[in-house]
């Protein structure tokens, strides 16, 4: 019953009543008495020879009569006369259903007398001066009775109006709060069955180029298809539009979907936006790690150059993505609650449908990694000193209770113009005062990692003291202490075998640096250095000799 009673009120409309009217009237002509009635009127006052029409009471003439009054005047009907009177009948029920609910009634209705003495006295005219008779009452009838008719219809119409006016001011305004808030979804099903004002245009524009940056391809080309749909020169909508389709058919995706997550996030179309993260601009990807991308980005609003390390979802099965998120997440809590100028500052963390990101402080530089291979090793006094700054900043984090357990030549950023030096990171790094760190674990890189990590025993600041001296035995060889085919052989020599001496690949290798590498490298912790503070002054101490020496 609902639906035929939304059916009808959908159906039924007194401006389609007035438009019938006048079909109606155009088809069956001055047949109907009461059409005819304006006619008769206007014979008996003017057209009538019988003197009829001057007595006391005047006398309509009755619909047979009317032909014998024409005649008797001595009147004819144009040939037009059929046309003239469709055509007008046209002319009155568009004033009706279009002018009249524009201008209102109070205003249409001086209008409507207007138009319609205009009329008497164009059929007044014709009588007289052209003795030509033209049947406008029906026109007349018409036009007075569709406007007390559209009378009933503007009142509950502007009501309406004036409603669906607030609801749709109601609408976009909650779209725009939804789309303040990250939700832009949500924000564009909130403008569904909106009329594509401008507007709602330029709320759905923002919405697509939000979701260009969220790097929602297939979402932002539907809503760029609903703008262009509703207008084809709103902006750029169907520049952007065709770039979107264009990177959907080099994907092989269809409609814009199936875009790989892991790939690099800037795209070469200019038409399309850069994407963002979180506040973030991505600019271009600046490398690749195990978990994700990592990528060169900007913060809009104070002009911020960052390093944004991702954790792409899609890129592991659902059985480790909890664990790698942790880890993920204990990164930027670990480094958040540190502030030292040789440790990165992390400055944002956010999570998004497909991945999670961390904003961190961009290291220019390279990593010392590019510098452990034999033929490009830094000069000796140059690792020394960059050891020298790493332990002092590991000594900063244990005493923050912060371990960070992969310490290595690929996580520690050297900038050669300046000297300055970053370490990064901190993925498994482990904070001793957290109750979820979990006890039994091995995680790390196997080339670096202490006996005491192989082992899955307690881990200390030792440890990261041992990895910084076997990355210190890297930078000054090319090589690393052990060696192993595979993972079980390299654990069984860590945990059994005497390391290489470091002299078998640089003999020139000072005494003092042999002996400082072999105190780092012990397989007890309590035989190694005290803490790191202590192996950055022993560091300094032979930087100090090896300068007195060359000079």
């Amino acid at each position: 019953m609902n639906s035929l009673r939304f059916v009808f009120q959908r159906i039924f409309s007194l401006r389609l009543l007035v438009v019938v009217a006048a079909v109606v009237l155009a088809i069956t002509g001055d047949a109907l008495p009461v059409v005819s009635y304006v006619d008769r009127l206007l014979l008996s006052v003017l057209g009538d020879t019988s003197g009829g029409a001057s007595g006391a009471v005047l006398n309509i003439i009755q619909p047979s009569a009317v032909a014998e009054v024409i005649d008797a005047r001595g009147l004819r009907e144009p040939a037009w006369s059929a046309a003239a009177i469709r055509g007008s009948l046209m002319a009155v029920a568009l004033f009706l259903v279009l002018a009249v609910p524009r201008l209102g009634g109070a205003v249409a209705f001086p209008l409507v007398l207007l138009l319609a003495g205009g009329i008497v006295v164009l059929q007044s005219a014709l009588m007289f001066y052209q003795s030509a008779w033209l049947p406008l009452g029906e026109v007349v009838t018409l036009l007075v009775a569709g406007y007390l008719l559209m009378l009933f219809w503007l009142q509950p119409h502007r009501t309406i109006e004036e409603l669906t006016r607030n609801v749709v001011d109601a609408r976009s305004r909650l779209s725009k709060l939804l789309l303040r808030q990250g939700n832009p979804d949500d924000a564009l099903e909130v403008l569904a069955d909106c009329p594509p004002d401008e507007t709602i245009l330029e709320l759905q524009y923002d919405i697509a180029i939000t979701q260009e940056r969220k790097r929602q391809y297939d979402k932002a080309t539907e809503t760029f298809r609903q703008i262009v749909s509703a207008r084809r020169s709103y902006r750029d909508a169907t520049k952007r539009l065709a770039a979107l389709e264009s990177m959907a058919a080099e994907t092989g995706a269809v409609g814009g979907a199936g875009f790989d997550s892991t790939r690099t996030l800037v795209l070469p179309e200019q038409s399309v936006s850069r994407p963002t993260l979180g506040r973030y601009e991505i600019e271009r990807e600046i490398g690749r790690g195990a978990m994700g991308v990592v990528y060169l980005g900007k913060d809009p609003k104070i002009a911020r150059t960052v390093a944004i390390k991702t954790l792409s979802y899609d890129a592991f099965d659902a059985s480790e993505l909890n664990d790698l998120k942790s880890r993920f997440f204990r990164e930027a809590e670990a480094a958040g609650r540190l502030s030292h100028p040789a440790i990165v500052t992390v400055y944002d963390v956010g999570e998004e449908a497909d991945l999670a990101f961390i904003a961190m402080d961009y290291a220019q530089g390279r990593p010392l990694s590019d510098y452990g291979k034999p033929g490009r090793l830094l000069p000796l006094n140059t690792v020394l000193a960059i050891m020298a700054s790493v332990a002092d900043a590991l000594d900063y984090a244990h005493r923050q209770n912060i371990i960070h357990r992969d310490i290595k030549p690929g996580n520690i950023i050297y900038n050669p113009d300046s000297g300055d030096i970053k370490i990064t990171d901190f993925g498994i790094a482990k904070i001793s005062d957290d109750s979820r760190t979990r006890t039994g674990s091995v995680m790390g890189s196997p080339l670096y990692m202490s006996p005491e990590q192989l082992k899955g025993q307690k881990v200390t600041g030792a440890s990261d003291t041992y990895s910084l001296g076997i990355t210190l035995y890297k930078l000054v060889s090319g090589e690393t202490p052990f060696q192993g085919d595979t993972l079980a052989a390299l654990t069984y020599q860590i945990l059994n075998k005497r390391p290489r001496s470091v002299r078998e690949f640089n003999k020139e290798l000072p005494n003092g640096v042999v002996r400082l590498i072999n105190k780092a490298i012990q397989r007890e912790p309590d035989k190694r250095f005290a803490n790191a503070a202590t192996m950055a002054e022993a560091l300094r101490r032979q930087a100090t000799r090896e300068t007195e020496e060359v000079s």
